[in-house]
């Protein structure tokens, strides 16, 4: 019999063939989409699914949008979950004006105003990488947020990598950027991300390439670089120290962008978490492996509900 990370395949196969059969319909005229105005030049483009009593909000890595999540959202129940995805500020269709303040205090600050205006008392929020962080900061300030489900995030000072290094340099760095194809930039990212690059298929490529056509977007990546690691990191990692709710923490084990040792530097740092190392995957197990990914998920929220 062959096994998976110990499960038997039928298993995994048996689960794969009801998820997909019986949850979400995965058309674009089975979301609600539309846009959140945060202030009279900020507003963020977002998408709800189901009508669950568990709401879910969902928030990409960087450079990225809210199709990230396409691969991993047929899994859940719509008659469990109310899903809230959100392309953050200065990604995705959430690109306006170039100018002004893209880091991830300003967006926890614009996603945790969206959550108020939701009306909801308990949010669960999913952070991959950049997003993670978002999640991070907008939970200290918000008691909705009841549990925090982290993948690959930073939380403590790295060396960025080299693409993010040179499309943050000033007035030439997007310009560097967008002398290559939009496809050939996906691609390269998701082969940085991916362990496996036969995992990439043709939907993910043209997810990313989605938003690399225009030079607005790569210039609004390119603000957002430029502020990704706050000026007072340390003091966020001391009030980060402070948080008391459930807290999974899921990473790759061969994630080259932020490396699983930082994983258990977080864990170690948060009174209350659980660290899940994914077997032969890299930096978006949600994308390279979504239903393992989703499995570890589903178990966490079925526990602390």
């Amino acid at each position: 019999m062959l096994y998976y990370n110990g499960v038997p395949i039928w298993v995994i196969v048996g689960n794969l063939k009801k998820c997909l059969n019986n949850q979400w319909d995965v058309r674009e005229s089975s979301m609600n989409r539309d846009r959140y105005e945060f202030s009279p030049q900020e507003s963020i483009h977002f998408c709800v699914k189901g009508n669950g009593p568990h709401h879910v909000l969902f928030l990409h890595g960087f450079g990225a949008s809210l199709l990230t999540w396409d691969d991993i959202l047929p899994f859940f129940s719509p008659h469990e979950h109310t899903l809230h995805l959100l392309d953050l500020k200065g990604h995705g269709a959430s690109v306006q004006d170039i100018r002004g303040d893209f880091s991830a205090q300003q967006n926890a600050r614009i996603i945790s105003a969206y959550i108020r205006s939701c009306g909801v008392s308990q949010v669960t929020v999913v952070g991959h990488s950049f997003g993670g962080s978002v999640g991070m900061l907008a939970a200290l300030d918000l008691p909705q947020v009841t549990r925090l489900i982290l993948i690959g995030s930073p939380l403590f000072p790295q060396k960025l990598p080299k693409f993010m290094r040179i499309m943050g340099m000033p007035l030439i760095g997007p310009l560097l950027v967008k002398a290559s194809s939009a496809r050939t930039i996906a691609r390269r990212a998701l082969e940085n991300v991916f362990f496996h690059h036969e995992r990439i298929t043709e939907q993910h490529v043209q997810r990313y390439a989605l938003f690399y056509h225009s030079l607005a977007s790569i210039r609004a990546l390119a603000c957002t670089v430029r502020q990704i690691i706050p000026p007072d990191i340390y003091r966020i990692i001391d009030r980060v120290e402070t948080l008391t709710l459930p807290v999974l923490l899921l990473w790759g084990e061969q994630d080259r962008i932020v490396r699983p040792d930082l994983g258990i530097k977080l864990h170690a740092t948060l009174k209350k978490s659980r660290l899940f190392f994914i077997p032969d995957c890299g930096h978006n197990p949600h994308e390279e492996l979504p239903f393992i990914t989703y499995t570890l998920i589903r178990d966490f929220l079925r526990e602390v509900m």
